[in-house]
């Protein structure tokens, strides 16, 4: 059987190379995240443990006590027998900045020459308190060459100062963070760990947790260099394990369209085979053996396929490795977990094969020599398929349903019901997909009689183009589910800040009236818009005291929203004050008020129009001044602003919009890219399918082709017919994809916003992020026309008399 199984592949390779390619990419995918995790935590360790590289022990305070004294633990690791050498070793993580760029760096206070670990490139060693030697990678991302100043950012209670810069060392490249070399870090900062040099390491560890007694030994961890790297990777291995398995969860993702694909793949090559089985089956070949070839023809694809997807796997580790510097020391091949990688990649493929192999087992040698499958056959399994689509909508619907009556756990109700209705729709797809497939060829009818003809040929095996057109609609329906969830989250979020902080950015002075020039230097700023100043006055109401302003003639300024406006009679509170207030207020020197809510309004402050503030007794004074950014999402510009008022931090309060919306325009744009590149692998194995789709097809059609060929029809026109059969295809699945991630991914929203209290529930506004929905669209597009290619060129340059001769 094996035999027989490579002859097959050895005599037609082209009828396999979808396989191939599915099974490699969704192995590749698994075995670059598993060599990739482990590469960058061994780096991590590394790099963090560089400090002890070149020790031979370790002495680590494990519990904080004050009356230790770093010196008096040095004299005594010191005076223990058996040591050679010992020292302190201290490493922080503290920020250096230079002009506009900025860097976190390791802080280390330089080990003498026995321990050290790194080279100079250039420059020196630093020798006074105000001199820092940088690793080569942390000079270049400031910007800075030997001679430069740097500024060191430490906490409060410590110094802070500029740095000269008289070295830079070759330390190993890290995308996380850099080295940085000083002579100390402070009166502050007390040493915790300490590194010896050892001829007899456990000799040495046994004398020094003796000379340690005096201090108490359940005070320290005594332990070779090798076992506190060790123990480092332990410690992190944890949190890489939860990162891997998030990533693991996506490559199952591309596994299981993979998995349709590969199907897809054998169910058409069974059926170009079935002329082949029937004659086996005819002249003696049992059920048994004619799976076991099936079976052989699997588990060697399988191999093949992971092996080379394993290759594929290592090269993606290693150039992510590069850009991570990772690969400094070594890429990390866990062969157990590639070994799991490789069984899954073979299991997925005889998984594959299961269902067309025992539908071909199935069929009698008589039936099996016929050209398709029988009509009461196929009648059989669609009504089967409907009764399961009509019971899985039916669930689904009724768990959604509950998710909106229920919303205090409405999530949990909308998954399940994501689930069934997923599978209804993904079942469903031999009913609606043809119909789809003749609707959009109906409407590119105008475009001639090839289009009309490939929109009869892409029906003509409903299972196989339904079987497509799923692959691509679950890769693109995935990804548009988290697209449009992110994008509806972040449109949300962002709506939800404009209503509480219309205003970009605010400043405002509690004591007293704002600095003078502050409000001009803002004006000045190139970020800046415009710059309004608030006149306020310290009114009293309920026992609390609030500082009431006139905003109206601000917020026609700056464009803010009508919900600002405060009418003659009316004061504006925040809600949390609302709820506290009765429906009407006595506000000093101008009577009677009525009491509104408003979610603009901060909860210590109130607004007032202008004829009313100027009845409210006391001076009025410029205690606020508020900013309107060129772009309110553009760190650029908020960024401008805040170098002007951050070295006012601690006289003023700094509030606004701009900075929470930022932060969520760049969090979720970083998420969008990464999920959108995660499932892309989905993608490209769906389409994938595609390609194969069409060139089986080729390969079955090659007669019909030769014939059409022989009455008159040119190259162009079949290259035309194909290639229009990849688009209907292609555009069936993204349409369908789309529709459902749209729906999906608002559902999961709405229904993740419904368990929220509603005073703080933000309103669901539902948003497509077009740059990267509409990326995918235009990228599967054009590569299913890409895929149209290979098999119009094969269609087209046969001659028809090769073609129209007997197999």
């Amino acid at each position: 059987m094996l035999r027989d199984a490579i002859n097959e592949i050895r005599l037609h390779p082209g009828r396999f190379v979808a396989t191939l390619l599915a099974v490699a990419i969704s192995v590749g995918f698994i075995s670059a995240i598993m060599i990739g995790v482990r590469t960058e935590e061994n780096s991590m360790t590394r790099s963090g443990a560089i400090a002890v590289s070149k020790s031979d022990v370790v002495v680590e305070q494990v519990s904080a006590n004050e009356q230790i004294k770093p010196d008096e633990v040095l004299k005594a690791i010191q005076g223990a027998s058996g040591v050679t050498q010992a020292e302190t070793s201290m490493v922080a993580l503290f920020p250096l900045t230079h002009e506009n760029f900025s860097v976190y760096s390791n802080a280390i206070v330089l080990p003498s020459a026995e321990f050290r670990w790194a080279s100079l490139a250039e420059g020196s060693w630093p020798s006074k308190e105000e001199e820092i030697t940088l690793s080569k990678a942390g000079a270049e991302k400031l910007h800075v060459k030997v001679g430069d100043k740097v500024t060191m950012g430490f906490s409060k209670d410590e110094r802070s100062g500029s740095y000269r810069v008289v070295g830079i060392t070759n330390d190993a490249p890290s995308l996380y963070s850099t080295n940085s070399y000083v002579t100390g870090l402070g009166p502050d900062r007390q040493a915790s760990k300490w590194v010896v040099k050892a001829q007899d390491k456990a000799a040495a560890i046994a004398s020094i947790k003796r000379a340690l007694e005096p201090f108490g030994s359940d005070n320290f961890k005594v332990r070779t260099a090798d076992d506190y790297r060790n123990d480092q990777m332990k410690q992190l291995t944890g949190g890489f394990d939860v990162f891997r398995n998030l990533l693991l969860g996506f490559a199952a993702i591309s596994a299981v369209v993979g998995t349709i694909i590969i199907a897809n793949t054998f169910t058409i090559l069974i059926t170009q085979r079935r002329r082949q089985i029937g004659l086996l089956r005819a002249v003696g070949a049992s059920t048994g053996q004619v799976a076991g070839r099936l079976f052989a023809e699997a588990v060697l694809l399988g191999l093949v396929g992971s092996l080379i997807g394993v290759g594929i796997g290592a090269g993606v580790a290693a150039v992510a490795g590069i850009w991570t510097g990772a690969i400094y020391w070594g890429l990390v091949f866990p062969l157990g977990e590639l070994g799991i990688a490789v069984l899954a990649g073979v299991l997925i493929t005889v998984f594959s094969m299961i269902g067309p192999s025992l539908a071909a087992t199935r069929v009698s040698p008589l039936e099996a020599l016929q050209v398709v499958p029988s009509a009461a056959r196929v009648k059989r399994l669609s009504i089967t398929r409907g009764v399961f689509c009509c019971l899985f909508l039916l669930l689904g619907g009724g768990l959604v349903f509950q998710a909106f009556v229920n919303p205090a756990i409405g999530l949990l109700w909308a998954i399940g019901g994501g689930g069934f209705l997923s599978l209804a729709i993904l079942l469903a797809a031999p009913f609606y997909v043809p119909v789809l497939l003749r609707l959009f060829g109906w409407l590119l009818g105008f475009m001639g009689s090839t289009v009309k003809l490939a929109t009869s040929n892409s029906v003509r095996n409903p299972r196989r183009a339904s079987a497509t057109a799923v692959a691509l609609m679950l890769a693109v329906g995935l990804v548009v589910t988290l697209q449009v969830a992110v994008s509806t989250m972040r449109t949300s979020a962002l709506s939800e800040i404009n209503q509480r902080y219309p205003v970009d950015v605010s400043v405002r002075d509690y004591d007293g009236p704002l600095k003078s020039g502050v409000v001009e230097e803002l004006r000045r700023n190139d970020g800046v818009a415009k710059v309004v100043e608030i006149s306020s006055k310290q009114v009293e109401l309920g026992r609390r005291k609030f500082s009431v302003r006139n905003v109206n003639a601000a917020r026609a300024e700056l464009g803010l929203p009508d919900r600002m406006n405060a009418p003659d009679g009316v004061i504006l509170v925040s809600p949390e004050t609302a709820e506290r207030l009765p429906d009407r207020v006595d506000l000093p020197g101008a009577g009677q008020v009525e009491v509104r809510s408003s979610k603009s309004v901060r909860y210590d402050a109130a607004a007032v129009s202008e004829s009313t503030f100027e009845k409210l007794p006391g001076q009025s004074e410029i205690r606020e001044a508020w900013v309107k950014l060129t772009d309110r999402t553009s760190s650029t510009a908020l960024n401008q602003v805040m170098k002007v008022i951050s070295p006012l931090s601690s006289e003023v309060d700094i509030g606004g919009g701009a900075t929470m919306a930022g932060m969520l325009e760049q969090i979720v744009n970083v998420l969008l890219m990464v999920l959108t590149a995660l499932l892309g692998v989905a993608v490209v194995i769906a389409l994938v399918g595609v390609g194969n789709t069409l060139g089986l097809s080729v390969i079955e059609r090659q007669r019909e082709s030769a014939l059409l060929r022989a009455l008159g029809m040119q190259r162009r026109s079949l290259r035309l017919m194909l290639l229009a059969e990849a688009m209907l295809l292609a555009v069936v699945g993204i349409v369908m994809g789309v529709a459902a991630g749209s729906f999906f991914g608002w559902l999961g929203v709405v229904t993740s916003l419904g368990m929220l209290d509603e005073t703080s529930r933000p309103q669901a506004v539902f948003s497509v992020d077009m740059l990267y929905t509409g990326g995918l669209i235009l990228v599967c597009v054009v590569a299913a026309a890409l895929a149209s290619v290979l098999p119009g060129r094969r269609a087209a340059n046969a001659t028809p008399t090769e073609a129209l001769a007997a197999e």
